[in-house]
């Protein structure tokens, strides 16, 4: 077993709660009080159906960092979001701020293909001169430390992001290498997805892989779940996600009944 049983117990908690509140808010909006072809086509508990699933997919982006940090909490000393007066502050070289900005120019471009060993001993030689700083900024998804002081930074994403939102995250990401490893310490930067929508394909969204490096500074899926949580996390996670689904079966139809009886 890679999660406790009051580890189980705390991500169920988590989960249901944020279900149920979902249920008890969702309703139709003006707007879509009156579809009569699409509800003769799918009924009017099916378009309700994917309307409330519509709603869910947005939150469940927020849900998973926090089932994420979570999960960490068990194995890792410390695992929490950076954010609000906790941000990461430091400062970053100029030479490391013009070296991230010629690897993601030549990224995207590609005039090199995404290697992420090579890319942070870039960063790591041009973080050496402390003389030539600026103060950098930075909020975390998900900062967890190792017992043996080792940081780790992961930006969190959903499955299907756009070109701008992958280049601005290696952005942050190697800032926050240059950032710390210029203080001495040991650091692991990563881009994380909850799951793998091509699955049981490999990945294959270009607007990420032609910036990151799959396996060493990106993990989605159960790579990303068995990293924060052991071998074994993501299936006990999956499992968890299908025991809250049972029980909320029943009270989300009743929801559904309701809002159509009062649209009559």
């Amino acid at each position: 077993m890679a999660l406790s049983k009051d580890l189980q117990q705390k991500v169920y908690e988590f989960l249901k709660e944020k279900i149920l509140k979902k249920i008890d808010e969702y309703n139709l909006s003006d707007e879509d009080s009156s579809k009569p072809f699409q509800y003769a086509l799918f009924t009017k508990k099916g378009y309700l159906a994917k309307g409330f699933i519509h709603g869910c997919e947005t939150a469940l982006g927020n849900w998973h960092e926090t089932i994420a940090k979570i999960i960490a909490t068990e194995n890792f000393a410390i695992a929490k979001k950076l954010q609000g007066q906790n941000k990461l502050k430091g400062k970053i070289t100029r030479e490391a701020q013009r070296t991230s900005e010629n690897i993601l120019s030549d990224l995207d471009s590609v005039k090199r293909e995404p290697n992420h060993n090579l890319e942070i001993e870039e960063i790591f030689k041009a973080s050496q001169n402390p003389k030539q700083t600026e103060d950098r900024i930075q909020t975390v998804d998900l900062y967890i430390e190792t017992k043996d002081g080792e940081e780790i930074y992961f930006e969190i994403k959903g499955p299907k992001p756009n070109k701008n939102e992958m280049r601005a995250a290696k952005r942050d990401l190697l800032e926050i290498y240059a950032m710390r490893s210029a203080e001495g310490k040991k650091v692991k930067i990563y881009l994380g997805m909850y799951y793998n929508p091509y699955y049981p394909e490999e990945y294959q969204r270009w607007t990420c892989l032609k910036f990151f490096d799959k396996g060493n500074d990106f993990l989605i899926g159960k790579d990303f779940w068995d990293f924060l949580g052991g071998i074994g996390a993501y299936e006990e996670l999956i499992d968890i996600y299908e025991k809250v689904g049972e029980e909320i079966r029943p009270v989300l139809d009743q929801k559904f009944k309701d809002i159509a009886k009062d649209q009559k």
